[in-house]
């Protein structure tokens, strides 16, 4: 039981952190070189919409298995790395909310503000260099 804890915990991190970077290093850059600014905005959105499901099933597995490996070792409990990932997890969902739900849909919007495609934009980076930490700190626990 642990292992496939750890496995689907393992497969739902690279979804949803391989997601993201694909979004950040292929997406945009190759949609940047679009001549047409509607087509450009039209693509990043629907790419962003459908992630956003895929990406929000990660996070939901992530939890679960994350609460279902805490409850096979809770000696975690006790480490401040724990507690240090604990709260990037919190920091890392809550960006999510605000990207996903608040600022994304916004900012996808024909004729949307610029402005606020700037900020999903620093929402986003901010996010992924979040989770990159919580991976850090993931592989620490078990180091």
């Amino acid at each position: 039981m642990s292992l496939l804890l750890r496995w689907i915990h393992v497969l739902a991190a690279v979804t949803w952190i391989g997601g993201m970077l694909f979004v950040a290093l292929v997406l945009v850059p190759v949609t940047r070189r679009l001549d047409d600014p509607a087509l450009r905005t039209r693509l990043v959105h629907e790419a962003g919409v459908r992630f956003r499901t895929v990406g929000w099933i990660a996070l939901g597995l992530l939890v679960l298995t994350g609460l279902g490996n805490l409850w096979l070792s809770p000696v975690f409990l006790w480490s401040p790395r724990f507690h240090a990932k604990l709260a990037l997890v919190l920091v890392a969902l809550l960006l999510a909310v605000l990207h996903d739900f608040v600022l994304g849909p916004r900012a996808g919007r024909p004729g949307a503000d610029p402005a606020l495609r700037v900020r999903a934009s620093w929402v986003a980076r901010a996010n992924v260099l979040v989770v990159l930490a919580i991976v850090a700190l993931g592989l620490a626990l078990r180091g």
